[in-house]
């Protein structure tokens, strides 16, 4: 939690009751911290429904650490209430989410038919403003913003569309939506890898965002990032430095899955004994992150079994660990193949990890 977190939730929420955060916990990997974020959000000034500082408020609750305002460049359905402007969005939320201790990212939505983006990091969103999408995006690079392609299943089945190509090729299009809301598109999993994209999670939230639970948490983009500023939130998605977080599923890099699994889990004891006569043990698993973790073993000796095991997010569990009734008796050092049945690779497999374990069986 940054500073000034508890001050924010009493001068900013406007409710009568100020907003409480989950902290949601999420634990830094080898080399960079962890951010929570959501990177496609509108409000009243495009065709959401709320003002820009409850998108901030609500982010600020739900956990994240940053997120970006990304407004439609066309289809203003408050026109006649507010003065076309899409820069205002960033420029009112700017100071509330500096004083929730939040990163906010100045973005906007460009679309031609079905085929939408968001930048990222735009320096004018006005300049696009129902400009044809080649055009929006041309105008977009020069500004030196980071584009990514928008829910790619949206209505069709998800292709590899010319306009998206041809954006591609031009070097605009850095990333795409594994996540849109509550809409998930398993084929486009092989063109992260082929097409050099950063995988991305968003709510796409239009209207009011109600309180998360722990069973149906918001869509996040975690970012792996050097530190905690808007330049190394761009830094990690330009290095594809980022993975999908819905519904306690886990979508991407093989080492940075690893990296969340080795900062939140702790197993104990690795070293157990099983008397003469006993046939079970247990192992003890602490989850200090928020995402959970779903274990199944996948390689032992023909003599052991059991460990798989639910884990909860911020639980402890307890499994058991099961010797044959012809176990060998002695010492044994096994190296246990566990499946993380829920933490996906962007090359289609799950995450396999190895628990190495001390096992003495008496005579």
């Amino acid at each position: 939690m940054k500073p000034r977190t508890f001050l924010a939730a009493f001068l900013l929420c406007s409710a009568a009751v100020a907003q409480v955060r989950d902290p949601l916990p999420v634990p830094d990997i080898p080399g960079y911290k962890t951010l929570k974020g959501d990177f496609h959000i509108h409000t009243v000034f495009s065709d959401g429904q709320v003002w820009p500082t409850t998108r901030i408020s609500d982010a600020w609750r739900d956990g994240l650490d940053v997120l970006a305002l990304t407004d439609h460049a066309g289809g203003r359905t408050h026109a006649e209430d507010l003065k076309p402007d899409l820069r205002r969005p960033f420029l009112i939320g700017r100071a509330p989410a500096s004083d929730y201790g939040l990163l906010l990212i100045e973005g906007v939505e460009v679309a031609q038919g079905l085929t939408h983006c968001n930048a990222l990091f735009v320096k004018d969103p006005n300049e696009v403003a129902d400009a044809d999408l080649m055009t929006a995006l041309r105008k977009l690079k020069a500004q030196g913003a980071c584009v990514f392609w928008n829910h790619p299943g949206w209505r069709r089945a998800p292709e590899w569309f010319p306009d998206v190509d041809a954006a591609h090729r031009e070097g605009i299009i850095r990333g795409m939506e594994l996540i849109n809301d509550a809409e998930y598109y398993p084929e486009v999993l092989p063109w992260f890898e082929q097409k050099k994209l950063a995988v991305f999670c968003n709510s796409d939230v239009h209207g009011a965002m109600a309180p998360q639970t722990c069973a149906d948490r918001r869509q996040i983009t975690l970012v792996f990032a050097a530190s905690y500023d808007t330049a190394a939130v761009r830094e990690a998605i330009e290095a594809r430095r980022t993975a999908a977080w819905r519904h306690g599923e886990v979508w991407g890099a093989e080492a940075h899955l690893r990296g969340l699994w080795e900062g939140a889990v702790r197993v104990t004891p690795t070293s157990v004994s099983i008397p003469a006569g006993a046939r079970y043990t247990g192992l003890r698993w602490e989850n200090v992150s928020a995402i959970p973790f779903r274990i199944q073993l996948r390689n032992a000796p023909a003599w052991l079994s059991g460990v798989s095991s639910d884990l909860p997010g911020q639980r402890t569990a307890w499994s058991r660990l099961e010797v044959s009734k012809g176990a060998p008796p002695g010492t044994h050092r096994v190296d246990l193949d566990l499946e993380i049945t829920n933490f996906h690779t962007l090359a289609g497999t799950n995450l396999v990890v190895r628990l190495p374990v001390e096992i003495r069986i008496a005579r």
